[in-house]
């Protein structure tokens, strides 16, 4: 009780309910999602041979059945006739947000995992409390210690098993998402350039391998094995 609901009650405390849902749902996505970038490279070459073969109004109606998102709003914004530079700062405004969302899933996660040690250590203070109004009774001494370090073994346990994979995981996406996200941004602006297909979805698979060892367009955030703190709780 002290620990897990300690654990999510101040999480709850911290940050708003409809948050905590959403990381969530950050979670189920990493773990379900699978060959996204394979899939936003085909969308997008699907678009480029569309618009070149058949003009907007084919590509207006081709954006009614892409799911909601930075693809969808990079169709949709072709459609309405915006410019070249106005589809490239709404994309990149738009790709930054949905990022600074993943972010928030991540911070959550980190924060619990660094709450759970603690209320670890305060059930171990609880009882150890305990222990010392038993001091004269030998067998019920032993047992209340054993309880004693068994909460902050929970704690320990809770957060190294539990929520710091559970954020790195989602760190993991967040890396997967960024690359999807700037090849989307690519990928729009060459469908409004009208580039020949074969060249879009050769240019796409480049960029996609090689983001795997270079930095994104999109702010970058680095590869990690481990859970960092986030900026704010740096000292």
């Amino acid at each position: 009780m002290i620990v897990l609901g300690g654990t999510f009650s101040a999480t709850l405390i911290a940050y708003p309910w409809k948050r905590v849902m959403w990381t969530a749902h950050v979670l189920k996505r990493a773990f379900t999602s699978q060959n996204e970038i394979n899939w936003t490279i085909d969308a997008v070459v699907t678009l480029a041979r569309i618009y070149r073969k058949n003009g907007i109004r084919s590509l207006e109606k081709m954006a009614e059945e892409i799911p909601d998102g930075l693809l969808k709003t990079g169709v949709e914004l072709i459609a309405y006739n915006y410019t070249r530079d106005k589809i490239e700062q709404v994309l990149q405004k738009e790709a930054q947000m949905g990022y600074s969302q993943y972010e928030t899933a991540y911070k959550i996660l980190y924060n619990m995992a660094r709450l759970a040690p603690a209320l670890g250590l305060t059930g171990t203070i609880v009882n150890l409390i305990r222990v010392f109004g038993h001091i004269n009774d030998s067998q019920s001494l032993i047992g209340y210690m054993a309880i004693a370090l068994l909460s902050t073994f929970y704690g320990v346990v809770l957060a190294n098993l539990c929520f710091v994979p559970l954020a790195n995981k989602i760190r993991e996406f967040m890396d997967q998402e960024q690359v999807r996200l700037e090849l989307i941004q690519e990928g729009i602006l060459d469908v409004y350039d009208e580039e020949n297909p074969k060249a879009i979805e050769y240019k796409l698979e480049v960029l996609s391998s090689q983001s795997i060892f270079k930095p994104s367009l999109i702010p970058s955030r680095s590869k990690l094995f481990v859970v960092p703190p986030p900026k704010e709780a740096t000292s």
